[in-house]
């Protein structure tokens, strides 16, 4: 009797072992095409009680005909059940043909208003493959490791994997092909780890406090603009907002301990700063993250000679 309850005893243990596995991290999209993941992420911001989950994958093929990524539709689901409430959310496919021993990236992130999800995952072919995050370890972040700065020069966030850093301490301007181009504006993202990451990258934004030149005539550089007489009637020219355009790239990961600067350029047409104002920074600059819940805001006055 000894013998049968030990054997019981076993045999229990061994489907509690078995029923908590964790899942495979691989999918078949088609015979001889899978993807896998490569990094998760979860971003927890205990302020807005917000969680966002960034993801990438790599899609392989490992076939002898090509893979066209035209093909390659998928969603971001709770175990492919449930609709789930979203308040903001991204997904890079790149279109882009795999030959046979070659793979490529998809990227993204979701957005939730709180932490509800049980399962999330990638569902492809309509339902019909699904990858769950947790069949990877997945990597945590929290606003509480973002510093709040109005530097010039700063860390944005740093935790035990990632550190952003922003620097516009060596910013300058131009006045060119009829815009204002605010320069030398830096963010760095450093991987402190031996693996692949996924990076949460910041959108910046910025305002100029300047003249309106749109009914002026062509200026061909700013020396032009600061020689020019502004003033109506003795009055001081009247000021506005200018939203700006934002050029560079961003940044969707890092290979293990590779740090990465990309610079960004804030481009305001048809206005510049007024020269009359001697006091004012007239440029207004925010380094913007949702998934942190953050925005950092520092000002940059005007170059002076």
């Amino acid at each position: 009797m000894k013998k049968i309850v030990s054997m019981l005893c076993v045999c229990v243990l061994s489907l509690s072992l078995f029923g908590c596995s964790k899942p495979e991290n691989n999918v078949e999209l088609k015979k001889n095409v899978s993807c896998q993941l490569l990094d998760v992420l979860t971003i927890t911001n205990d302020t807005d009680n917000s969680t966002y989950y960034y993801y990438l994958a790599s899609v392989e093929n490992k076939g002898k005909k090509p893979y066209d990524t035209k093909n390659l539709i998928y969603t971001v689901t709770d175990d492919n059940e449930k609709d789930i409430s979203v308040i903001d959310k991204y997904q890079s496919t790149p279109s882009y043909i795999i030959n046979k021993g070659q793979n490529t990236y998809i990227y993204g992130y979701i957005g939730f208003p709180n932490n509800d999800q049980k399962n999330l995952g990638l569902s492809f072919n309509n339902k019909k493959q699904f990858l769950p995050f947790k069949a990877f370890d997945i990597r945590k972040a929290s606003d509480k490791n973002v510093k709040d700065s109005k530097d010039t020069k700063y860390t944005f966030f740093e935790d035990d994997t990632l550190q952003i850093g922003v620097d516009a301490s060596k910013a300058s301007y131009v006045y060119e092909n009829g815009e204002t181009v605010l320069k030398n504006i830096k963010i760095t993202y450093k991987n402190k780890t031996d693996s692949r990451i996924i990076v949460p990258y910041l959108t910046p934004s910025a305002t100029l406090e300047g003249v309106d030149l749109s009914n002026k005539y062509d200026f061909a550089n700013m020396d032009e603009i600061k020689s020019h007489d502004f003033t109506t009637n003795g009055m001081a020219p009247k000021t506005q907002s200018f939203k700006a355009d934002v050029t560079g790239y961003v940044l969707y990961f890092l290979d293990k301990k590779q740090t990465v600067n990309t610079e960004i350029e804030f481009h305001f047409e048809k206005a510049a700063p007024d020269f009359t104002d001697k006091s004012t920074k007239p440029f207004v600059v925010h380094m913007n993250s949702k998934a942190f819940g953050k925005s950092n805001t520092f000002k940059i006055g005007r170059v002076t000679k």
